[in-house]
């Protein structure tokens, strides 16, 4: 954890790992994430854990993922880091929305309910606006899906 929070701060933080139900406005079917299991704030790293849906819009003819689910699945990966960021910091909820996708690439199809990791890092943070880079891996460790959103958040 940062070592530039206080130690109120520190006991105001969920632990790790935290169901991201906690941390994302989304509600099922919607939600996407189901776990932030790390956060290096020191290094701008998160890690978020899922399953993927087995039904819904999501899902393709075939049961494959199509590639905008990666996009919200990183997008609401991202929303879980800042709404435990938020929560550390005693700043309260606030609302994000997606407002670009940068560099998008579908490296492996994926079907629904594999299990599968997010890989964070924030690039970029002023006032409301957030930019992460995110990488999508299955429990082989092979990255399906990589890319570059950003997000404005208000209260």
């Amino acid at each position: 954890m940062d070592n530039n929070i206080s130690q109120s701060e520190r006991a105001a933080a969920p632990p790790l790992p935290c169901p991201a139900i906690r941390l994302v406005a989304q509600r099922p079917p919607m939600l996407l994430v189901d776990t932030l299991v790390h956060r290096d704030r020191p290094g701008n790293f998160s890690v978020v854990a899922t399953t993927a849906p087995t039904a819904g819009i999501f899902l393709d003819q075939d049961g494959g993922l199509i590639p905008e689910y990666f996009v919200e699945l990183v997008a609401q990966s991202g929303a879980a880091v800042n709404g435990y960021d938020a929560i550390t910091d005693n700043a309260g909820k606030t609302r994000g929305f997606l407002v670009g996708i940068d560099n998008f690439v579908w490296q492996c199809g994926a079907r629904g309910g594999e299990e599968l990791t997010v890989d964070l890092v924030k690039t970029f943070e002023f006032g409301p606006v957030t930019v992460m880079s995110g990488k999508v891996f299955n429990t082989a460790g092979t990255l399906l899906a990589e890319g570059e959103i950003k997000a404005w958040e208000q209260p």
